[in-house]
């Protein structure tokens, strides 16, 4: 057996026990070797090699083999990874809200009332203003809104920049954590958090301001992961402490993050080298914390699972009863998008990817491809190896997107894959090692500043190569971020990359329908300034505006045909999408007035879903003016039972609401029922 070298400053001084494999120390990857001496340390976790550890990994404990040696950490690492994560996002500064940020912000009430609404966050469920319950409670997100509000009002510009922040400061824990778990190997370390920094899958995460649940559940796991290893290198119960705190605030985050339970003895058993029995057992004070905080989560909502809709855009492969080989399929996407993120698109909902069947070729693949993954996760395990280790993280933090399909039969999403892409980076980083970098000692990996050139040297291959992916990743990083500008440049980058998709074609829609509305704006201010002309406009003033109303109504109707192209192909698609239905009523309602197609599709709105308020209300509106305009009181008891209904199927419906208040104040009529026969005659 060859002789290990004995690293200076650190190391515990207690005689090392024998074990059952004992791999040479060495800088280089490989697979791993049951001859000793033969084994690379990218192929296996290392540990300082002077510390007590059990003959085999599922033996039984004996005395406590706590506190392990500490492990120093080299700061310019992790110093790299926090600037690089921030600079990547300076370009969204600027940026507008997008996509799920109008209803996280935006349409927020309680987040608008700023700290005051803060009680009530603590209360609701995260999308309670969409009046839909999915059972999500992640009030940690809604609150750092809430305070901007607060502070810098609707400033999304602040946004994005807290958004880069958290990134950056993620990308400064996760550098440390690596270190820990690496001991003596700065640059492997770095390697593998330099794939996760600049990985353009996250870009749907940071640039978009909802997304912090994401950042912040990912940057408490690692700071309760850190703080836990503190714990085992002090001993000292106050790391316990702070570890539960932070677990607590990933919770607040987002509920997926129970998932990180396992990382715990994961994380104990291949770089603490700790046996099984012993890494699992210390999971229990985070056991109570996740018993309370859904104890919490019970009592606030009143629920932990919620009542997901009956939706074909969201939620088709429920409905088509696929769910099961669909998440095969899916499996296969998340990989290919984990090795080529490109191209990128923010929406997969129907018919982005097909469901997947018992005659799908990507299905049979992923589910070949997870039956792979699960031998090697299970080699890796018993051999604690580093891409053994990716593997398992890549299934861990996999669980809840996977679990989306399996469960709610939910489509595939880029920001499942977030933290999953550290889990690539180890698998990644040992593949490269194991084949450009030289075997050499373990100790001589950036571990000191005399060893520093060498280990540059021997390391030149894999640091070039890189240097290259890293710069792809970036390069793609900073492009896809200006697609998240504002939603109109958001929506209309997928059309290339997702044509199938109705939920893309009906945002593209909506984007033509404000430009067609801001052109009708136009040309109404147009005629109002010029009819308050004192005395009267002059006839040459009359031609000029009639012109320019002119030109701006052209140019509505053309945004308003493009819109209904769009929404066409949309209810093409998925014929009874009722959102789409409710733009086309828009449309005539807005743009290109036309009273009986917008109720019809209003109608046809309401057939096809008939929980959303917003079509009930509209109707509301046009049988109001109707019955004002012709003195006709059985439109204006249309017009109140629809502001009821309304209300009846959305009751957090404020304009419903206050149209209702409205007409009864100047009318005296509040109508709740009408008989078919009059419903249907108007």
């Amino acid at each position: 057996m060859a002789k290990k070298k004995q690293p200076s400053g650190h190391e515990n001084s207690r005689p090392a026990q024998e074990r059952s494999v004992t791999p040479k120390p060495a800088s280089t990857p490989s697979t791993n070797s049951a001859r000793p001496g033969s084994a690379r340390s990218g192929d296996v976790a290392q540990r300082p090699p002077l510390r007590p550890a059990a003959s085999n990994a599922a033996s039984s404990p004996a005395a406590s083999d706590l506190p392990i040696s500490k492990r120093l950490v080299e700061w310019w690492p992790p110093a790299v990874l926090a600037l690089l994560g921030f600079a990547l996002y300076i370009n969204t500064f600027g940026h507008q809200y997008a996509l799920d940020d109008i209803a996280a912000v935006g349409q927020n009430l309680f987040v608008k009332k700023g700290i005051a609404g803060i009680p009530d966050l603590l209360r609701t469920e995260f999308w309670h203003f969409s009046n839909i319950s999915l059972g999500y409670y992640r009030p940690l997100s809604l609150i750092t809104f809430a305070l901007e509000q607060e502070y810098f009002k609707d400033n999304p510009n602040i946004s994005h920049m807290i958004n880069a922040g958290l990134y950056g400061l993620t990308g400064l824990v996760v550098g440390v954590l690596l270190q820990k778990w690496l001991a003596n190997q700065t640059i492997t370390a770095f390697l593998i958090g330099l794939v996760f920094i600049a990985h353009p899958l996250h870009t749907e995460i940071v640039a978009n301001i909802k997304g912090r649940d994401e950042i912040l559940s990912f940057l408490f796991i690692s700071l309760m992961l850190l703080s836990y290893w503190r714990y085992l290198e002090t001993k000292q119960w106050g790391w316990i402490a702070g570890a539960c705190v932070s677990l607590y605030l990933a919770f607040l985050s987002k509920e997926s993050s129970i998932v990180s339970l396992a990382l715990i003895p994961a994380m104990q058993y291949w770089f603490a080298r700790r046996n099984v029995w012993q890494s699992l057992i210390s999971v229990w004070p985070f056991l109570i914390v996740a018993v309370l905080f859904f104890y919490q989560k019970q009592k606030m909502i009143g629920t932990l699972s919620g009542t997901p809709p009956v939706d074909w855009a969201n939620y088709p492969y429920a409905i088509e009863k696929t769910q099961k080989s669909t998440m095969f399929k899916f499996l296969e996407y998340y990989i290919r998008l984990l090795v080529l993120p490109h191209p990128l698109v923010y929406d997969y909902s129907y018919n982005v990817i097909p469901s997947g069947g018992k005659g799908d070729l990507l299905t049979w693949a992923g589910f070949f491809t997870f039956l792979g993954l699960l031998w090697l996760a299970w080699k890796g395990f018993v051999k604690r190896t580093l891409w053994g280790f990716g593997i398992f993280w890549f299934f861990v933090t996999m669980a809840p997107g996977l679990g989306f399909i399996w469960i709610r039969g939910g489509i595939f999403a880029e920001r499942f894959s977030y933290a999953a892409v550290m889990g690539f980076g180890f698998v990644l980083i040992w593949a490269l090692q194991k084949v450009l970098v030289r075997n050499a000692s373990e100790s001589t990996d950036g571990a000191n500043a005399s060893s520093l050139r060498p280990s540059l040297v021997r390391y030149a291959p894999l640091l070039g190569v890189m240097a290259v992916v890293a710069g792809l990743y970036s390069f793609k990083t900073v492009e896809r971020n200006r697609d998240w500008e504002n939603n109109f440049v958001l929506f209309n980058s997928a059309l290339p990359y997702a044509p199938n998709s109705c939920q893309v074609q009906r945002h593209v829609a909506n984007e033509w329908i404000e430009k067609g509305l801001r052109d009708r704006a136009k040309s109404d201010s147009i005629a109002t300034a010029t009819n308050a002309i004192k005395p009267k406009p002059s006839p040459d003033q009359i031609k000029k505006a009639q012109v320019l109303i002119d030109t701006n109504i052209a140019h509505a109707n053309k945004h308003g045909r493009w819109a209904l192209d769009h929404l066409q192909e949309s209810t093409r698609i998925y014929p009874n999408f009722g959102e789409a239905y409710f733009s086309m009523a828009y449309v005539f309602q807005k743009i290109t007035p036309n009273v009986d197609s917008a109720k019809y599709y209003y109608k046809q709105t309401i057939r096809a879903a008939n929980a959303y308020a917003p079509a009930y209300n509209n109707l509301g509106v046009i049988y109001q003016g109707e019955g004002f305009a012709q003195n006709n009181r059985r439109k204006l008891e249309l017009a109140s039972y629809y502001y009821n209904r309304s209300m009846v199927v959305n009751p957090a419906y404020v304009d419903g609401q206050n149209n209702r208040a409205n007409l009864q104040k100047a009318t005296g009529i509040d109508v709740t029922v009408l008989p078919d026969s009059v419903i249907n005659k108007y």
